[in-house]
């Protein structure tokens, strides 16, 4: 006997429909889930067994794997991502949703520090290990270089994040700039 045995039918669908959101919050993006989020939870919930607490294994792995060819096809090539990444440019038009979804989402800095601590820590470990930068083993020097990287990072978060949203025609709080902006391109 399972915990949802006693419970209502309704409460069945309710528990079987907030399930099915967490699934889709977990497999895409939160613009797409402004947008499209209740048409795909109501063809879920329609195609949904009756009594069913949770979605079968394959509507899940159905979803997920959805949900991840979605998120790769709206992302930028690698090269494109780096020269992102690591120096702030501008990506094209193309990508500028996708921009505003890694500006605003919740890891942003953790993404911005990891990536510059493999710019600049890989580099100086490499030519560590080949003996180019003094003796071997000076690690202060890398780790001195990699915390001024973070705190550069941390102090200056909130100008790193409107000047890229700006870059990319959108105000500091996310929401579009005018159409004229993006050269009359519309998404």
């Amino acid at each position: 006997m399972t915990r949802y045995d006693s419970l209502a039918p309704e409460s069945l669908s309710e528990a079987y429909a907030d399930r099915c959101r967490l699934l889709l919050r977990v497999a895409y993006p939160p613009r797409f889930m402004q947008t499209r989020g209740e048409e795909f939870l109501s063809t879920l919930l329609d195609l949904a067994e009756p009594g069913r607490v949770r979605p079968n294994l394959r509507t899940t792995l159905d979803v997920l794997r959805a949900g991840m060819i979605w998120r790769l096809r709206e992302r930028p090539p690698l090269w494109r991502w780096l020269c992102y990444r690591l120096f702030g440019k501008r990506l094209p038009l193309r990508y500028r949703w996708w921009v505003r979804d890694d500006v605003r989402g919740r890891f942003f800095l953790t993404r911005l520090l990891a990536a510059w601590a493999t710019l600049i820590f890989l580099p100086f470990a490499l030519v560590d290990s080949l003996g180019l930068m003094g003796e071997p083993g000076s690690w202060w020097i890398k780790a001195g270089v990699l915390l001024g990287a973070c705190l550069n990072a941390v102090v200056g978060r909130r100008r790193i994040r409107r000047d890229l949203l700006a870059k990319h025609y959108f105000t500091p709080n996310g929401t579009p700039v005018a159409s004229q902006a993006d050269g009359g391109v519309s998404q």
